[in-house]
């Protein structure tokens, strides 16, 4: 999916499906984590601390670009034309493994980015959307 261009519906939910899959991912590394240090917990208590934890909010750029591209492909919605575009290039930003980068997202992408394939893999999955 290229900035430049309209996205078609399939294109976006490419996009959709593949920064689903690489949120599930983060979300499985954050959990291995924090129950590292705080001890198991159930679906439910995880769900708390992704909600309410300071630790977890760098994960909501991610989350708010999953519900833009989720509001533009409403049926009869008028933007589905325009948040692809700044979607995608959001991401772009976004999943640069640059080491240099200091933004809060970032630092804690590349972090899990480089201890974790099958975060490789779900990042590669996201470029391939995005084209």
């Amino acid at each position: 999916m290229t900035t430049t261009t309209s996205a078609t519906p399939e294109q976006c939910a490419a996009l959709r499906n593949a920064l689903l899959a690489l949120h599930r991912q983060l979300i499985e590394l954050e959990r291995r984590d924090y129950e590292k240090l705080h001890g198991r917990q159930s679906a439910g208590e995880f769900l708390q601390v992704m909600a309410y934890a300071e630790s977890m909010r760098w994960m909501e750029p991610l989350s708010r670009l999953i519900v833009m591209l989720d509001e533009a492909m409403e049926p009869g919605n008028a933007d589905i034309a325009e948040a692809p575009p700044v979607v995608a290039r959001r991401v772009r930003e976004m999943l640069k493994l640059e080491h240099s980068a200091e933004a809060d997202f970032s630092g804690h992408y590349q972090r899990h980015f480089h201890t974790s394939p099958e975060l490789a893999m779900a990042h590669a999955a996201v470029i391939r959307a995005l084209g």
